[in-house]
């Protein structure tokens, strides 16, 4: 079966750098026009629309902040005034940060569950009429593996959101299944993009690298090859599921890595091959 993904519009939330990049490439190598939207980094969106182009599909910058539902509705009024349509949707942009319980502001909280999840709320919302005009779409949401257990580090408002975000891909996905429009997540592991490395050290970087069976942590590609695969026609039959992309990480024993698993088999008399 083919993608079925030639000449659809796609627009991508926080799609300047990381995943959202990655997802715009993606798709673009699969013959869709996409939009990028983005907050703060207009010139690294700028750079992804001409990387875009270079592959020749049409690409276009729309800088809004998803937190705030008119500027959501404004953006995708501007895409159909334009192209006519929404198809996909991707629902990337994301924040977070580092604070235990006690010492998490509230305008802390409220950036977080603003972005993460109010922004994947807004602009679903938003898409509905469109998609169902076009006679369905796809929307795929980035949730995290956070989502599922808790984050490698305290983050209370990012553990909420996230989990919030897969709350919500389960009743769009049952509100909307009527309408064609399929609904599902994608929960990342922990990917080494440019956030990813703001909140981590390179010693700590690798020692979370050893806990994952796979030996590596996800790339934004591998997060991007799953969207893809959603957004296409090969997923016509998946709606309201998340797929964890996280290289066995959450197969978890008690934050041991390969090593130390085999050191304590031996111990125990057990052999390991």
């Amino acid at each position: 079966m083919e993608l079925g993904l030639q000449r659809k519009n796609a627009l991508i939330t926080g799609g300047a750098k990381g995943i959202g990049k990655a997802c715009a490439l993606s798709f673009a190598g699969e013959g869709v026009d996409v939009i990028i939207n983005d907050f703060k980094d207009a010139t690294n969106a700028e750079l992804t629309v001409q990387e875009i182009r270079k592959l020749g599909r049409r690409a276009m910058v729309i800088m809004a902040d998803v937190a705030n539902e008119t500027e959501v509705n404004k953006m995708v009024d501007q895409v159909i005034q334009k192209w006519g349509g929404i198809d996909i949707l991707v629902n990337n942009a994301g924040v977070s940060g580092i604070a235990m319980i006690e010492d998490t502001k509230k305008s802390d909280w409220d950036r977080v569950l603003g972005v993460d999840l109010d922004g994947t709320f807004y602009c679903s919302k938003a898409v509905i009429g469109t998609m169902k005009k076009r006679g369905g779409g796809k929307i795929v949401n980035i949730s995290s593996i956070a989502g599922l257990r808790i984050p490698a580090v305290a983050a209370c408002h990012y553990t909420a959101a996230k989990a919030g975000v897969l709350g919500l891909t389960r009743h769009f996905a049952w509100e909307l299944a009527h309408f064609n429009i399929n609904v599902n997540a994608v929960c990342p592991g922990n990917v080494r993009t440019e956030m990813f490395e703001e909140l981590f050290t390179p010693d700590e970087i690798e020692n979370i690298r050893r806990q994952y069976p796979l030996g590596e942590l996800p790339t934004t590609e591998d997060i991007a090859n799953t969207v893809l695969f959603l957004a296409s026609d090969r997923a016509r039959m998946i709606t309201g599921c998340s797929i964890v992309v996280d290289g066995g990480f959450t197969l978890s024993t008690g934050g041991m890595d390969w090593d130390h698993y085999v050191r304590k088999k031996k111990e125990a008399g057990k052999k390991i091959k």
